[in-house]
């Protein structure tokens, strides 16, 4: 029920060459702007994925007119960033703050006060030792953007947790699930 929800997504466009071929760029424009569309109508964030499509992602994103969207897992490039953070959206760090480079530069670059932290579970990180993400794993995410940062894990936790609670509304949905009953 999308009412109940604290966002749309996780929506957007992917071109990794083995996605083109089964799902063509002008449908996933298609798509991605009817999901934007019903983000809009209900006062949703939305959560966009833009996989070696950052240019045509934001594009659409920004053109939708949405307030609030999150690029996760950002790995695209500088000026894209820069574009995203000047519209006043964010990136998501993931697990992969931890090792891939064009990730770890994003995380770096971007202001702790457009950051928010995940795990995109279940999926596989790693270089050299793999392993299946789970919740949890936010907590490594943490240590990697602390590090890059040069902030201490606290700082960090606050910081971003208050950008989670903004960003997804949640101060409504913290008071409901403290109040007795």
């Amino acid at each position: 029920n999308i009412a109940e929800a604290v966002a749309v997504g996780e929506i957007g466009l992917d071109y990794d060459k083995r996605v083109v071929k089964v799902v063509p760029k002008e449908l996933q424009k298609e798509v991605l702007g009817r999901l934007l569309d019903l983000a809009i109508r209900y006062a949703k964030p939305a959560i966009i994925h833009s996989r070696y499509a950052w240019k045509d992602a934001l594009r659409l994103v920004q053109d939708s007119g949405i307030e609030k969207a999150v690029f996760h897992w950002f790995t695209g490039f500088p000026s894209v960033l820069e574009d995203i953070i000047d519209t006043g959206y964010f990136i998501s760090a993931t697990p992969a703050a931890e090792y891939h480079a064009e990730h770890r530069r994003a995380v770096k670059e971007t202001p702790l006060d457009k950051l928010l932290l995940e795990t995109d579970c279940p999926v596989t990180y790693g270089r050299e030792v793999k392993y299946e993400s789970k919740p949890a794993d936010v907590l490594r995410t943490l240590k990697a953007v602390a590090e890059l940062k040069g902030v201490d894990e606290a700082t960090i936790a606050e910081q971003t947790t208050r950008n989670a609670v903004v960003f997804f509304s949640l101060k409504n949905v913290i008071a409901k699930s403290q109040s007795p009953g």
